[in-house]
């Protein structure tokens, strides 16, 4: 064959698979969700799945973070404060997390304690379990084995509160946050905990980045109400944030997210009004805050305790619309959501309003400590040391 004609062949081959690749990598983005979707399917039954042994939560390991029960909590000012962690278990081998994994627990300290707990130490001691939270998959499909998975997780966080109600004395009172799969939670834990005399002893919940419907402060939530001023306490906010190119996050969000109905059971909004608490007015009106009243994101992944971020305010502005939070693009790039394959389900490795929610915190409940309805208890006495100087004994004389 002339050699001419081979290299006709050679780059005839060629144009071919480079024009295959070009067809491969369209498809994969055109359909990388649904590729996503499928790789982090658990791919048995929910029924016939083993998960991972359950937390003891009367033991310091079951714990994110937990106050030192050593320590009297009089001597700590503020209230305790109980936060359920966003989805960080993409899902793939487990419908729940397995917590006795070593890589599951290094994401959970490098990127929940930062950006999702530790803003509010400021408010009091604070809570945060090791539950076996449902995966990431389970919130991209509707299907019962997910709805069961979501349930699952939801016992221990319900466990954890109970151990947390033990350690909480009457004097003190409680703030609740849940971020994304955790906002879920919080809203079951508001549902059965919440319906009597302990209304009274809640300065604010945080359902961030869940939606709840606003029927549910006509039912199960009626002692409740919205945190509408900064003034308010005994009331729930509630947003869920999204920029402008989010488009199909934010319809899933007002129509396919699962919430717990009155008779305890999931079911998805379907489009029902959503409340939105705007978190730079604290204020469900609809107008727009311009960013110079952003308080501050943080991008704190990998942070320690001990180490406080430098928040980075007039990051953004803010709109509630349509039960959404809208968002300016953030001006820093360490505050935008990664453009990464799943990128737009995955929880961030930051927290956009860091310090708006951790002034917030502490003035709920500094806000509910100065109405004096809750119960005191008498400070620690300070007791003198007397020292005793030995005397000798003399017996009576004869």
């Amino acid at each position: 064959m002339p050699k001419l004609k081979l290299d006709h062949i050679r780059i005839f081959i060629g144009a071919c698979i480079g024009l295959l690749a070009v067809i491969i990598v369209l498809a994969f983005w055109v359909y990388r969700d649904d590729v996503f979707q499928s790789l982090n399917d658990p791919g048995q039954p929910f029924q016939t799945y083993t998960p991972s042994p359950a937390p003891d939560y009367s033991v310091d390991t079951a714990w994110l973070h937990r106050p030192d029960p050593n320590i009297d909590p009089i001597t700590i000012p503020g209230g305790d404060v109980f936060v359920v962690t966003p989805t960080l278990y993409l899902g793939g081998d487990h419908w729940n997390a397995p917590i006795n994994s070593e890589k599951f627990q290094n994401t959970i300290t490098r990127i929940a304690l930062p950006n999702y707990i530790f803003p509010y130490k400021s408010a009091g001691r604070v809570y945060a379990p090791v539950y076996r939270q449902a995966a990431l998959y389970t919130f991209l499909t509707n299907r019962d084995d997910a709805v069961d998975a979501q349930i699952f997780a939801y016992r221990d966080v319900r466990r954890a509160f109970k151990a947390f109600l033990t350690e909480n004395p009457p004097e003190r009172p409680i703030v609740l946050v849940g971020y994304g799969q955790g906002g879920l939670h919080v809203q079951k834990l508001l549902q059965e905990f919440f319906t009597n005399e302990r209304q009274q002893k809640l300065a604010v919940a945080y359902i961030i980045d869940h939606p709840l419907t606003l029927d549910s402060f006509e039912r199960r939530l009626s002692g409740l109400k919205p945190c509408t001023r900064k003034q308010d306490i005994n009331c729930v906010v509630a947003f869920g944030a999204f920029e402008p190119k989010e488009k199909k996050r934010a319809r899933m969000f007002v129509q396919k997210t699962m919430v717990w109905d009155d008779m305890g059971r999931l079911d998805s909004v379907r489009g029902r009004p959503l409340l939105c608490i705007n978190p730079l007015l604290w204020t469900d009106e609809l107008d727009y805050a311009p960013a110079r009243l952003h308080l501050g994101g943080v991008a704190a992944e990998g942070l320690g305790e001990d180490v406080a971020p430098a928040p980075m305010p007039q990051q953004t502005g803010a709109q509630c619309q349509g039960g959404i939070l809208l968002l300016d693009k953030p001006k820093q790039k360490n505050l935008r959501r990664p453009s990464r394959f799943g990128g737009k389900y995955r929880t961030l490795p930051f927290n956009l309003f860091y310090e708006d929610l951790r002034v917030d915190a502490k003035r709920r409940v500094q806000n509910l400590l100065d109405k004096d309805i809750l119960p005191k208890r008498a400070p620690l006495l300070k007791l003198d040391t007397i020292e005793i100087e030995d005397s000798p004994v003399k017996l009576p004389e004869k």
